[in-house]
């Protein structure tokens, strides 16, 4: 089945309220600081933080449920944008509501509860206002080398987003442009100030649907541009017993149990020897029929690039030895923190 993430998009999800969502925000926000991500990903103090003001005693019960997608073990998109909705207009709502003290003496002086109500909005809202949230869809582009002799730059391109998929991702891209500057792809003007074009934009987010290698073949075969390096950065899934958990994940996330996992999958010219060490992945080669290996080692021969694959894991402590037997059973080697 074939699943859009847009507003009111039909996805597999579960519906937390109380105590339970409580728990699963305190959850998330431990795996995040256990996993140690570097740049490579979606800044992890953002996502927190993001994920922070869907918790119940924040949001003061003025959302009945926390949704969780259960393809992913991530909030839902409903909450990802509820959340940036509400903070967008915080300030305002803050203005409107007036002074905390008065709505406060209304609340216990009238017998109404809609000034009960205005007051747990107040409190909420005063709790997000200047947030830092996690960009569902942002993308930089910056210029690293220009030389204008040879009429080329070479960029580094950054696009966090929240995919279809339902993860969260961070796409890093150095590449470089030759030929005619000024009216390329990326614009480079005199005083060295970037600007993208819109069909750029719009071509690396339909690639980074794509895994990295594909994206890097992508890029190569447009006129003018070199791709160095393509990675993606994915945060999830994280797989809870209440969600869709592959069978070697059974007994791990048993009785309360979850696994959190980060792939790193990188395509580049600088990387030194091919490696899969992502026990959930396949190299893009194993994948293609007999007939489309020729064309497609001829590409990458020409190219100069390698693939390598990794994830790392967080798992409760008392589970460590199992989530690196998994690994093991599929010929990896990863790094398994234990909270």
């Amino acid at each position: 089945m074939t699943e859009e993430l847009l507003p009111g998009a039909r996805v597999p999800a579960i519906e937390l309220s109380g105590d339970r969502a409580s728990r699963y925000v305190e959850s998330m926000l431990r795996v995040l600081r256990a996993a140690r991500l570097n740049a490579s990903y979606p800044a992890v103090r953002a996502l927190s933080s993001h994920i922070g003001a869907m918790d119940p005693g924040i949001r003061q019960n003025l959302y009945e449920s926390l949704g969780v997608d259960l393809r992913t073990g991530l909030p839902t998109y409903r909450d990802w944008t509820r959340v940036q909705t509400d903070v967008t207009l915080a300030e305002s709502q803050l203005e409107q509501l007036g002074s905390r003290a008065a709505l406060a003496a209304k609340a216990a002086g009238a017998n109404d509860p809609i000034w009960e109500k205005q007051l747990r909005k107040h409190d909420y809202y005063s709790a997000i206002v200047g947030r830092v949230l996690a960009p569902l869809g942002q993308m930089n582009v910056a210029l690293r080398h220009v030389d204008r002799k040879k009429d080329r730059a070479s960029f580094h391109v950054e696009l966090d987003k929240l995919d279809a998929s339902g993860l969260f991702v961070r796409y890093a891209i150095q590449l470089e442009q030759g030929s005619q500057l000024s009216g390329s792809s990326i614009v480079v003007d005199a005083r060295e100030a970037v600007q993208q074009s819109k069909e750029f934009e719009a071509l690396i987010y339909k690639f980074t649907s794509l895994d990295a290698e594909f994206t890097f073949v992508k890029l190569a075969t447009l006129g003018g541009l070199r791709p160095e390096r393509v990675s993606k950065g994915t945060v999830g899934p994280v797989w809870f017993d209440f969600g869709r958990v592959p069978e070697p994940l059974a007994p791990i996330v048993r009785d309360g149990g979850f696994v959190a996992s980060f792939s790193l999958d990188s395509a580049a010219v600088d990387i030194a020897e091919e490696r899969n060490n992502d026990p959930f992945a396949t190299l893009a080669e194993d994948r293609l029929s007999e007939e489309a290996r020729g064309a497609y080692r001829d590409v990458k021969h020409r190219s100069g690039y390698k693939v390598f694959k990794d994830r790392k894991f967080v798992v409760p402590r008392d589970r460590v030895d199992e989530m690196r037997a998994v690994c093991a059973a599929h010929g990896t080697n990863n790094i398994v923190y234990g909270i």
